[in-house]
């Protein structure tokens, strides 16, 4: 039986079976786009500060996150989500300055978009809260778009297989959202209204409160609407060469958001401190659907949060943390008809609305302690659950617990830093063990090319089928209890420099990944998952970042991967992965004055393969993006920024949704 292909990109909010080329495979993806989020079918703590100055921190150094949890990749970067305040731009914005990253809009301002690092599947990379792991409905990949960004101060991107570390699913990587802390000396509230093209407005505002006993706490709001009416232009017979291009409106992509984040520190008394935190958000959208099969009517509406409190203590030279966190979500879907839209006021049982309930708990305790003055051990216990209900899945739940153990050891006078961890993990009826290991060297200790470092890192982990797979039944869609979980193995070595006011580093990677799980016709009329495939990845990626005289700056991110399809198939097989541009590139040049600021930057991505036959591919596309902004009068700024200022109507994220021409968008902000 043909594969049907499972984009990452999201047809709707559920996961969507995008088809192969033939017309009764396509017939079957529109009935699928109701079921969930695009999978690709391959699929085969407080960090460091960044330098003075410098946008992104190319780090090599082993970056902690909430909980003491070093990530042990081999690269990683660090965005500092300041220095784009003039913007506004979206999570996913930021992540895309980072290389290996890709990520998948669904059209305009609003619209779903997911992360993928280092090839693999956006539900194989992790998205982390204050180190609170995030997922979307039925355990699927978070959407990003759910995510606020004004609530952000860093983005650390850490790339490979880092199960070990940060726990099951993280094939490709993760990203953990640093939220937004004020000190004392720091101006104690902020605001910031952006309005441009589409009928997009944002409006953001954060405060700091003292409380007694020296307790703060962080508030911040955002709310954001987008009418996402924007004209496109499209192609009717886009698989004959020079077909030509028709204008076109993009209809029912309007959003709203509004969100909300809590975060409070209260100091308890000498070496112990309790820190807590609470997002959440509410939204309603529509889901226009890609090019040719439009939904028109088609909604979505979300809910959710997250609370999370740590208690942290210092013991002589032990830490002792202990954490508790739960987060919750219920999404709807309307007038979807399994895939075609309804007719208005429809009232067969396809066009009912459909309505999933998801919630995840646990609980954590680390011990970290020194063995000598260069040696520690960090052990973790964690356990907990999560549950969905839905109208095509039922109710189901499973157990989670967890328990690892990493070392942290400095040799040879501190030149030779290694990394081993280790973590077991229980996972409903999956057992899984995750081993890695990273080390670092600074072979010329004392001498002018000290800031020379080499580092390297190998890591084996896991992905646990998600709810959706294993019980979500939609019609078209047949889940698969059965299904084992995916798997991967990968190793990846680099090189940096790091002095003021140059940074640059370069690195290799090479990933295996096998039982993965596609999606196959299911006779007669209907696709199941099955662990059925195979691939590898391998790839090069190459960051640096240059202070420049006049206060500019100079960034450049580049992303190499080829990822081939293992799977034993005489037409599949040795056949380049669809979805995965092979080159990407991001450069940015910027102005960050006392009263003057500007910037200018490109984004650039080679062809695309579209299918796993090598027959359909995305074209190359390139966008510019421009900015200035000027200090009206003492905090207050004003910014004016042109997105896609080549005004290409033409462009098209990998699933055919249109992306927006050219677009203005003005920005007031102030910090007092």
């Amino acid at each position: 039986m043909p594969l049907v292909e499972a984009p990452w990109g999201r047809i709707v909010q559920s996961r969507a079976k995008s088809a192969a080329s033939s017309s009764t495979l396509l017939l079957l993806s529109a009935l699928l786009s109701s079921a969930r989020s695009a999978r690709a079918e391959q699929d085969a703590g407080v960090p460091e500060e960044p330098a003075s100055g410098l946008p992104i921190e190319l780090g090599y150094e082993v970056i902690t996150v909430r909980g003491s949890r070093p990530s042990g990749a081999a690269q990683s970067s660090v965005v500092d989500a300041e220095r784009f305040a003039g913007e506004s731009p979206t999570v996913a914005e930021l992540l895309a300055t980072s290389p290996g990253v890709s990520v998948q809009q669904s059209g305009g301002p609003g619209q779903a978009a997911f992360v993928s690092l280092r090839g693999a599947s956006p539900d194989q990379s992790l998205v982390l809260l204050d180190g609170i792991p995030l997922q979307g409905p039925g355990g699927d990949a978070i959407d990003l778009s759910t995510l606020p960004s004004s609530f952000v101060s860093k983005v650390i991107v850490s790339r490979g297989v880092l199960g070990a570390q940060l726990g099951a699913g993280a094939l490709g990587g993760a990203v953990e959202l640093v939220p937004k802390t004020t000190g004392a000396s720091e101006p104690q509230f902020g605001v910031g209204l952006a309005a441009g093209s589409f009928g997009t407005v944002r409006v953001a505002a954060d405060a700091v409160v003292s409380l007694a006993s020296a307790a703060r706490s962080t508030v911040a709001v955002q709310f954001d609407r987008s009418d996402g009416r924007f004209q496109y232009e499209r192609q009717f017979t886009p698989e004959i060469p020079g077909a030509p291009y028709y204008p076109a409106v993009r209809e029912n992509a309007d959003a709203t958001r509004g969100s909300l984040l809590v975060r409070t520190e209260v100091p308890l008394r000498e070496g112990l401190e309790l820190d807590t935190l609470f997002q959440g958000t509410v939204a309603s959208r529509g889901l226009p659907g890609p090019v040719g099969m439009f939904t028109p009517r088609a909604r979505e509406s979300d809910q959710g949060g997250i609370f999370g409190a740590r208690l942290r203590a210092i013991v002589g030279e032990t830490v002792i943390q202990a954490r508790g966190w739960g987060r919750a979500s219920l999404v709807q879907l309307r007038a979807l008809g399994l895939g075609f839209d309804c007719p208005e006021a429809g009232s067969s049982p396809a066009c009912a609305v459909q309505q999933s309930h998801t919630l995840g708990t646990r609980g954590e305790l680390e011990v970290t302690f020194p063995v000598s003055r260069s040696h520690s051990i960090a052990t973790s216990l964690s356990a907990g659950g999560e549950w969905l209900a839905g109208n095509y899945a039922g109710i189901h739940r499973r157990e989670i617990v967890s328990l690892g153990i990493s070392d942290d050891a400095s040799l040879l006078g501190g030149a030779l830093s290694v990394y081993p961890a280790l973590r077991l993990d229980f996972i409903g009826n999956v057992t899984g063990l995750s081993p890695g290991l990273s080390a670092s060297v600074r072979p010329f200790p004392g001498t002018a090319v000290e800031p020379f470092e080499v580092r390297g890192g190998a890591g084996v982990s896991f992905r646990p089928p998600t709810f959706s797979e294993l019980y979500l039944d939609t019609g078209p869609t047949q889940p698969n209890p059965d299904l084992r979980p995916e798997r991967a193995l990968s190793v990846d070595a680099g090189l940096r420099w790091k002095t003021h006011p140059f940074t640059a580093s370069a690195g290799v990677f090479w990933s295996r990944y096998r039982d993965l799980i596609l999606y196959e016709l299911f006779p007669p009329a209907r696709v199941k998952p099955y662990n059925i495939g195979a691939a590898r990845i391998r790839g090069t990626e190459i960051q640096l970042s240059v202070r420049l005289p006049l206060e500019a700056g100079l960034e450049v991110a580049y992303s190499f991967v080829e990822a081939v399809n293992d799977r034993p198939s005489a037409t599949q097989g040795g056949r380049k992965l669809s979805y995965r541009s092979p080159h990407r590139l991001f450069a940015r040049l910027d102005h960050q004055g006392d009263r003057l600021e500007g910037f200018l930057q490109v984004q650039l991505s080679s062809a695309t393969p579209r299918n796993a036959y090598g027959t359909a591919e995305l074209p190359a596309q390139v966008r510019i993006d421009a900015g200035a902004g000027v200090r009206v009068a003492g905090p207050l700024w004003a910014d004016l920024e042109v997105r896609n200022v080549l005004d290409d109507r033409t462009q098209q994220d990998l699933f055919q949704y249109p992306l927006p021409g050219a677009s203005f968008q003005a920005t007031a902000r102030a910090r007092f």
